[in-house]
């Protein structure tokens, strides 16, 4: 195994304002970057990232890295960026550093794009805010020594979350097995909502909502009853399949 670990004097400031102009991190290479955050330690192989972005292939992963490396060097033209022996810019490894095995190769973001992105994430969270309709907002205090006031269901409908959650999942809920494409066909189809597990007396002040991890697709019935009754998904399931069980056991012959 070869390690690729060379240091890189850009700052987690210098991230964030890359990511955030089009000229050089395009939608493609944020939605990938991002992505890849989401990933236990920010690392994974392009196959299993082009797996949660329903790619057929990794390979275009790796010209499109390499076009995001030429444009951060013209950023920086002083900069020492990882070369390779032949002198040339090893470009995938301005963003990422890595790990090169007989049979893949994998990527990890650099600790300061980690904490850009997840400045970022915060920014983009913080924007989708205000698109909240009145229905969906519950306020409550995340922090008690600011006394914030965010809104619940946020992190539901962070639409970045909720794709990449839903690319991993699926569109049936994972209570009640319910389907809305296979009940009321093509007007059904993607329709499904996504609920937040963690509670919020752990959600801390620097948390960002990862899709794998903290959300799961529900249809709206399931998820009114989590939230009215505090529940958590298995909890609500046995009651679902309990009460399943009891029709099936009352019909009539």
């Amino acid at each position: 195994m070869k390690i690729y670990d060379e240091p890189l004097a850009i700052s987690a400031d210098q991230w964030l304002s890359m990511l955030n102009d089009q000229s050089v991190f395009h939608e493609e290479d944020v939605e990938l970057i991002r992505t890849l955050y989401y990933f236990p330690d920010c690392r994974a192989s392009g196959k299993e990232l082009a797996r949660v972005l329903n790619k057929a292939s990794h390979s275009p992963f790796n010209a499109q890295i390499g076009r995001l490396g030429k444009r951060i060097v013209r950023q920086y033209p002083g900069m020492q960026f990882p070369m390779r022996e032949d002198g040339t810019v090893r470009y995938w490894n301005i963003p990422f550093l890595g790990e090169e095995h007989r049979d893949k190769c994998i990527w990890q973001l650099r600790p300061e794009l980690r904490a850009a992105v997840r400045r970022y994430e915060q920014q983009d969270i913080d924007r989708q805010e205000d698109a909240l309709l009145p229905s969906e907002l519950e306020d409550v205090p995340l922090r008690e020594g600011g006394k914030k006031l965010v809104a619940v269901n946020r992190y539901e409908r962070n639409a970045r979350a909720r794709r990449l959650c839903l690319q991993k999942y699926g569109y049936r809920c994972v209570v009640c097995q319910f389907d809305f494409e296979e009940v009321y066909g093509e007007i059904g189809k993607g329709f499904i909502e996504v609920h937040h597990l963690i509670p919020l007396s752990e959600i801390g002040e620097q948390y960002t909502v990862n899709p794998f991890d903290d959300l799961r697709p529900v249809c709206p019935n399931c998820h009114a009853m989590l939230h009215r009754g505090n529940l958590s998904i298995e909890e609500l399931r046995r009651i679902v399949e309990a009460r399943r069980t009891i029709s099936v056991v009352h019909e009539p012959n």
